[in-house]
């Protein structure tokens, strides 16, 4: 045989094969069961009773502290009593006068004395509506023992100056050298400022 006189022309066939790997998960999955819900776990009897302590201890200081605050609403209107002209006269003439404004005084004391002190704050504002109550009846006596003749009370000094010096003596006697804290924390705004203006 001969080759062929065509040269320069070349053929080739080629075979690919693909191989294809298929996996088979014999295992099926278990068919599903009839589930119970779970209840979600309920808190510990101690996290349980801490809770409703907690909530009872909050209601009952804002309760005490509804109690102080009326207290103290009292102590305004008998301040502002204690503070008008014809009160002061009535009880520098009138005994009765004296005793009915000290007893009404004394009730409120009687009333925040009744408010246990469970909590540091109740205390505290406790003790400060006690101390402002005490300082109205120290200016109650001061009023009716203070021994002023008529004819030169109102050329001496109007109702508030008299107010003020009763209440700078008071923190006098009563603060020592610690005077502006004690005006500051007893007596109130007025005291301060009296203080603070002094040389």
């Amino acid at each position: 045989m001969k080759p062929s006189s065509k040269s320069g022309s070349f053929s080739s066939y080629s075979t690919s094969t693909t191989l294809t790997y298929t996996y088979h998960y014999d295992h099926t999955p278990p068919p599903p069961a009839n589930s119970i819900p779970q209840p979600s776990p309920s808190p510990s009897p101690s996290a349980a009773a801490a809770t409703i302590q907690s909530a009872y201890r909050a209601h009952r200081i804002r309760a005490l502290y509804r109690k102080i605050a009326a207290v103290d609403s009292e102590a305004d209107r008998l301040q502002r009593l204690i503070q008008r002209q014809d009160t002061v006269d009535a009880v520098r003439t009138d005994h009765l006068e004296k005793l009915r404004m000290n007893e009404a005084l004394m009730a409120l004391l009687l009333k925040l004395d009744s408010v246990p002190g469970i909590d540091p704050t109740v205390r505290d504002a406790r003790r400060k509506v006690t101390r402002r109550i005490v300082g109205l009846q120290e200016i109650l006596d001061s009023v009716s023992e203070s021994q002023i003749d008529e004819s030169g009370w109102w050329s001496m000094k109007n109702w508030d100056e008299l107010l003020a010096d009763m209440e700078e003596s008071i923190c006098r006697e009563r603060g020592g050298d610690e005077m502006e804290r004690f005006c500051a924390q007893n007596l109130g705004f007025r005291c301060l400022q009296r203080f603070l203006r002094e040389p």
